[in-house]
C-alpha cells in the first residue's frame, strides 16, 4: 500500500541458532518470493543501536535490545554506534539455564560482569529497546500511578527499575496482567527480563 520497491527482511536469534533455521528460510522464500538475511548479534545490536540514533541523533549511552533469545549492547555517541555485544541472556533462552533459581542468578550475573568488561561501566544512560522492557516500563507506570501510557521515551531512575523489579518479583503476574492489558505471553517472561535489567542497572 505504501510503494515500497525495496523489501529487506532480516532474520535474528530464532532462527540463526535455530536447527531448523536453513529449512525455515528456504520455506519462507518459496512461498512469499522474500530472502530472509539472518544477520549474526553484532549487526543485531548495530541495527539496534541505529534505530535508536534515527530517533534521537544526539543520544549517548548504551543501546540495551532484549528479544527472545538474544540480547544486544551497543554504545552510542556524537551520532555513531561503537563497540557492541551480543549475549544469550533473552527470556526465552534463560528458561533453559539448570540449576534453579540460584544458578540462574549466577548464570545471568557472570555473563553481565563479562559484558561489562567489554563495554565498560561508565555509562549515564541506558535507551532500552523490546517488547520485555515495554512491559516492564507499563509495569512501573502501574506502580507509581502515572497519568498516561504512553511509552515511547518513557523515563525510568536507576532506583525506580530497581523498584520495580521488587514490585514484579513480589506481585501477582495475573492481576499485574489484568490491569496493564500485557498480553499471557509477555508477562510470562517479565520476571526473566527484569532479573537482566536489575543486574543490568546495578
Amino acid at each position: 500500500g505504501m510503494g515500497i520497491k525495496t523489501l529487506i527482511c532480516v532474520a535474528t536469534a530464532a532462527v540463526r541458532e535455530a536447527k531448523n533455521g536453513p529449512d525455515f528460510r528456504k520455506a519462507v522464500e518459496q512461498e512469499t518470493g522474500l530472502k530472509l538475511w539472518v544477520i549474526n548479534g553484532q549487526e543485531e545490536a548495530r541495527l539496534s543501536a541505529q534505530g535508536v540514533l534515527l530517533g534521537w541523533p544526539d543520544a549517548k549511552g548504551l543501546v540495551c535490545d532484549i528479544g527472545g533469545s538474544s540480547m544486544e549492547l551497543a554504545m552510542v555517541k556524537s551520532g555513531k554506534v561503537g563497540r557492541r555485544e551480543s549475549s544469550a541472556l533473552g527470556p526465552f533462552r534463560l528458561q533453559l539455564i539448570e540449576g534453579g533459581k540460584e544458578g540462574l542468578s549466577h548464570y545471568i550475573r557472570d555473563t553481565m560482569e563479562g559484558l561489562a568488561e567489554k563495554l565498560g561501566t561508565d555509562h549515564d544512560r541506558i535507551y532500552l529497546v523490546g517488547g520485555s522492557w515495554r512491559a516492564i516500563a507499563r509495569l512501573d507506570m502501574e506502580r507509581r500511578g502515572y497519568p498516561m501510557t504512553v511509552l515511547h521515551e518513557y523515563r525510568l531512575t536507576p532506583e525506580a527499575v530497581l523498584e520495580t523489579c521488587d514490585f514484579i518479583k513480589n506481585g501477582n503476574l495475573s492481576n499485574l496482567r489484568s490491569r496493564t492489558g500485557i498480553s499471557s505471553s509477555r508477562i510470562e517472561l517479565v520476571p526473566l527480563a527484569s532479573q537482566v535489567l536489575r543486574q543490568l542497572v546495578e
